[in-house]
């Protein structure tokens, strides 16, 4: 199926997945990459799929409440408009309805401490920036990030899907005895570069080492254009990826993943742009 292409490696086994899912995402004042649009079309395919919003990551990081609830509500917005557009309810789970209750801070301080232990510590302090790794609080943010995951495991659910980027937090996970399974979205490119700089979908100030572009919605629909003609191959089939996902869903027109693989150059660029603006750009712009 065209839509297993946002999952490498899952597309086989995704039908018979009856557990609950769930994906974890952030959010910024910047704005809303359309990147999230292959977050949210899991729904398509995925059953019992919640989408984690990871608010209170953000107060760990020192972010005013006002500019967090801010782009929070900008970033909830923009999922409204995909459900109106694609008709997939998403189930919202938020780390702040959580965090602060006693049973998850059990599980916190008991993460915590194990991952104190001498053998794992190296492991989990090499996840942390350089410049905070020598904080007496440098394994709380990771910690958390684990107790998150543990704590939905607790409530029942056995998938959690992410960048391919959290493979190092993943395999920690797994050494701590967290009992889930992990699955990798399609991984997202920036634009403007010769090379294929991966970037995180959600964080539109992620950009890559060659600080490259990224699509927002609602940005001027002439700025998109021009990012995506400065896209490399590889960052350009990625785009299209997404286009023939969301054309497959509504119904437009699409490419499946071979044709799309079989494009190069110029005759890529120009039926990436065309699917891009026919199935994602215009149809999120017709939504009121």
């Amino acid at each position: 199926m065209l839509r297993g292409v946002l999952t490498p490696g899952l597309e086989n086994i995704v039908e018979n997945i009856v557990e609950k899912s769930f994906f974890g995402v952030s959010f910024d004042i910047q704005g809303v990459p359309v990147d999230v649009l292959s977050i949210y079309l899991l729904n398509s395919y995925m059953q019992n799929f919640s989408i984690l919003i990871v608010d209170e990551f953000l107060k760990l990081n020192g972010t005013n409440d006002l500019i967090v609830n801010k782009a929070k509500n900008q970033f909830l917005e923009v999922f409204e408009k995909l459900q109106k557009l694609y008709g997939y309810e998403t189930k919202l789970l938020f780390c702040s309805d959580f965090m602060h209750l006693i049973e998850y801070n059990c599980i916190f301080d008991e993460l915590k401490q194990e991952i104190g232990r001498k053998e794992l510590t190296n492991d989990v302090l090499q996840t942390v920036p350089e410049n905070r790794r020598s904080s007496l609080s440098a394994l709380d943010y990771p910690a958390h990030e684990f107790a998150c995951v543990s704590y939905l495991q607790k409530k029942g659910y056995g998938l959690k899907i992410g960048p391919s980027r959290e493979k190092q937090y993943d395999q920690i996970m797994k050494k701590l005895g967290i009992e889930i399974s992990f699955a990798y979205l399609l991984d997202a490119f920036a634009l403007g570069c010769k090379t294929a700089d991966s970037v995180v979908h959600y964080v539109p100030g992620s950009k890559g080492p060659n600080n490259g572009q990224r699509i927002l919605f609602g940005e001027d629909e002439r700025k998109i254009k021009l990012k995506l003609q400065q896209g490399c191959d590889e960052a350009l089939r990625y785009y299209c990826k997404i286009a023939s996902v969301s054309g497959f869903i509504l119904g437009k027109e699409y490419l499946q993943e071979a044709e799309i693989n079989s494009f190069y150059g110029k005759p890529l660029r120009s039926i990436t742009i065309k699917l891009f603006f026919d199935n994602v750009v215009n149809p999120f712009k017709e939504v009121m």
